[in-house]
């Protein structure tokens, strides 16, 4: 074994500062040729963390949608939470119905046992939908008396989104409830989970850009890898919380294989099983890296999301890359309880990309 090791994100460019970049065999790092990386270690609020805040039960009714939503998705999603008080007022009723639907479906999954009351669960919001998408004006009132249904019926008569990523929130939730936690390669992960992340970024692009608009497909094409950065992230942080409740782990066979894991030594042991800390540092790479492209689409623009209007959605990414940086200081220990505290200096990052317009 050399005394020391330095994994490098896969780029165009080498960084000429390569020597920076080594750090002892004991601690590992991203070592990123982008520019455009922030060099700054910062911790970041886990989704499971909500658990951690004092913040009151889901508030709101059929009689107010929008206290119900906001309510449920400071509770569960308090990092989309923090996002929306970056859209205009008016989006950010719709991007707060978009999370709590997504929200909804994810408590199917976790707190449902018996796949026929899941499947009934799946297909009120089939149902639902299909109500939303077929109804006029006139027969508004056919919609179900749910707070979520009744302001995505809102963002469906104002604004020109896509049954098609709404339905594939269900449906990839109602394939992968009875998959087994470990995919066969982190790409065939990637494949089967992605769908999520995508339809909560493209699936709400509409709402701040006609899809008419001259630069729709290249910001949906930005999104996409902004997707799959997300969903590398959700691989890490859903880890500890299979291993503690489930005794299971998540880590796609192909990197199980590769790096030597064993199930029971990760039950014992954490992070310090062996192999285990470099399997996390390989996925979160993927991660990155899928950062570093998202803001390589941006260059020419010198880093800046045009049109500026767009830049919500985009903030998604902060909170992201932000565990990423917390999880590499904490030399990729993702049962680390660090993790699990609430970033006091997650808001004021998100507030700088959103006043810079840059990702």
């Amino acid at each position: 074994m050399t005394p020391f090791r330095s994994i490098f994100f896969r780029s165009s460019k080498i960084n000429v500062q390569l020597f920076n970049n080594f750090r002892p065999i004991s601690h590992r790092t991203y070592a990123s040729s982008s520019s455009s990386l922030s060099s700054t270690s910062s911790s970041s609020s886990s989704s499971s963390s909500s658990t951690n805040l004092q913040i009151p039960s889901t508030q709101g009714g059929p009689q107010a949608p929008l206290e119900y939503c906001s309510s449920l998705v400071q509770r569960l999603d308090p990092e989309a939470w923090l996002c929306s008080y970056f859209w205009p007022k008016r989006e950010r009723s719709w991007f707060l119905a978009y999370r709590a639907f997504n929200i909804e479906l994810h408590l199917v999954t976790q707190t449902i046992t018996q796949p026929a009351l899941a499947a009934i669960r799946f297909q009120f919001w089939r149902d639902t939908l299909k109500i939303i998408f077929s109804s006029t004006e006139k027969d508004f009132g056919k919609i179900p008396q749910h707070p979520v249904a009744i302001l995505l019926g809102d963002l469906k008569r104002n604004r020109p989104i896509q049954k098609y990523y709404l339905s594939n929130l269900i449906e990839t939730r109602a394939k992968t409830i009875s998959l087994p936690p470990s995919s066969t390669t982190l790409t065939s992960h990637l494949n089967t989970y992605n769908p999520i992340s995508t339809s909560l970024l493209l699936g709400q692009l509409p709402i701040l850009l006609s899809p008419n608009h001259s630069e729709y497909s290249k910001i949906s094409h930005t999104l996409s890898h902004l997707s799959t950065l997300l969903t590398t992230i959700s691989l890490l942080r859903n880890l500890p919380l299979l291993v503690s409740n489930k005794k299971q782990i998540n880590i796609p066979n192909d990197l199980s294989e590769k790096y030597k894991l064993i199930e029971e030594e990760i039950f014992r042991k954490g992070s310090e099983a062996n192999g285990l800390k470099d399997s996390i540092l390989e996925i979160g790479t993927r991660g990155m890296d899928e950062l570093i492209t998202a803001r390589r689409d941006l260059k020419e623009n010198s880093g800046k999301v045009k049109p500026d209007n767009v830049i919500p959605i985009f903030l998604s990414a902060v909170p992201a890359e932000n565990y990423l940086k917390r999880l590499e200081a904490l030399d990729f220990d993702v049962f680390s309880p660090e993790l699990l505290k609430h970033d006091w200096k997650l808001a004021p990052k998100i507030w700088w990309k959103a006043q810079t317009g840059k990702l």
